[in-house]
């Protein structure tokens, strides 16, 4: 059978708290072990009639994870694994439906959160996004798979998971993950990301939202769970809506009214901030920016909205190293999609919790503390080269026998 990691199973356990007391040192096959464990008992995979084992489907997505390569690309590096053609046929059937996936990956999500966050003992700035990754192509089955956005990379479809995010420590967690279909509006996007937080027992301190999300709709509903929050106000058209609030001389607090002909008229706190941004961010003179804003103490002066805004911006990162360590698929399967993106976040999660626990090892340790000493592109080398030492480098065959290496 192809259920090579039960070898070592045993002695390696999932980031033991006795493993990282005794001993400080992470090695490769101990992160690998960790991603396994956490995996593995949440993940539903109906497996029949086949040799390949949970453990190998989690490690070689985990391999292609971190190179940030195809199932094909991973089977076929990989001398021990199983056929690329026959894993993707597996796989394709063995997931369940899209829902029963994306609570699975939730449990996950929830699994790895710390304790002391689901205690609810203290509130937390939270952030919620939508990520759209771009799609060409057909659907796979149904229309609602694909959302329409602004063309990017050559296209303007999109599959669309929107995440919601937690900081405590200058540690970033990704703590909820849902899959986005094309006739949800942002208001029930945000109310279900709310709802989870509620259920794992987690408090906000206040929420940052993408201005996507800034609506009628979606400000009720933060109005009325009386939460505290910034939002950025979108600015259309070259002249009327928020240009009004542009048209002093320097940041100042104020009021704005959303007029919606489908969902009323709403006034709702505002911030208008100038800042100079002397030629950063390719911008010259001065840049004026909008919130839509509850719940902030009445000393906060707007610049210091804009500051406190970006904060969310250390949240973001999130996203941009979760596609640092997301498998590639051409495949038109939401539900292949949605997993590699959702082992995507758990790999992420998987770092900073790492980062977390050698770091407590090393606060007594006599060798100097460096930031530089675990990266997220480092975990993910030390899976991948747990892999290869578990299914071993397939040789590459030469087409011209004399050709030689110098």
């Amino acid at each position: 059978e192809h259920g090579l990691l039960g070898s070592y199973q045993g002695d390696q356990t999932a980031m033991s708290k006795r493993t990282l007391k005794n001993n400080p040192i992470l090695r490769s096959q101990q992160v690998l072990s960790a991603l396994i464990a956490v995996v593995r008992p949440y993940l539903p995979l109906d497996l029949k009639n086949t040799r390949i084992t949970a453990d190998d489907i989690i490690a070689i997505l985990g391999y292609a994870s971190a190179h940030r390569i195809s199932m094909d690309a991973a089977c076929h590096e990989l001398k021990e694994a199983p056929s690329a053609n026959r894993l993707r046929e597996v796989l394709a059937q063995a997931l369940p439906d899209l829902v029963t996936l994306q609570r699975a990956l939730n449990t996950i999500l929830r699994a790895q959160t710390p304790r002391f966050v689901k205690k609810g003992k203290r509130a937390y700035y939270i952030a919620i996004d939508l990520t759209l990754i771009p799609y060409h192509g057909e659907c796979y089955e149904n229309e609602k798979e694909i959302l329409r956005s602004q063309a990017k990379s050559g296209t303007t479809h999109f599959h669309g998971y929107a995440t919601v995010s937690i900081v405590h420590d200058n540690q970033r967690y990704v703590v909820a993950l849902r899959f986005v279909e094309k006739d949800e509006s942002m208001q029930e996007i945000v109310v279900w990301l709310l709802n989870r937080l509620k259920t794992l027992g987690i408090c906000i301190k206040r929420a940052y939202f993408d201005k996507g999300f800034c609506s009628v709709p979606v400000l009720k509903t933060l109005q009325r769970r009386k939460l505290s929050f910034i939002m950025p106000i979108p600015v259309r058209g070259k002249s009327g809506g928020v240009r009004k609030l542009f048209e002093t001389s320097a940041s100042y607090k104020t009021t704005y009214t959303f007029n919606s002909p489908k969902h009323g008229v709403l006034e709702v706190k505002a911030v208008a901030v100038k800042k100079y941004s002397k030629g950063r961010y390719k911008r010259q003179k001065s840049h004026w920016f909008a919130y839509a804003v509850a719940g902030l103490p009445k000393s906060i002066e707007p610049h210091q909205v804009f500051e406190m805004y970006r904060q969310r911006f250390g949240i973001e990162s999130s996203y941009r190293q979760m596609h640092q360590v997301r498998a590639r698929t051409t495949s038109r399967n939401p539900l292949i999609r949605l997993l590699l993106v959702g082992l995507a976040f758990i790999i992420f999660n998987l770092y900073i919790t790492s980062r977390q626990h050698v770091a407590i090892c090393l606060k007594n340790s006599a060798k100097p503390f460096s930031k530089f000493w675990l990266t997220l592109r480092r975990l993910a080398r030390m899976i991948a080269h747990a892999v290869e030492n578990l299914y071993d480098l397939a040789d590459v065959i030469l087409r011209h026998a004399d050709f030689s290496f110098s």
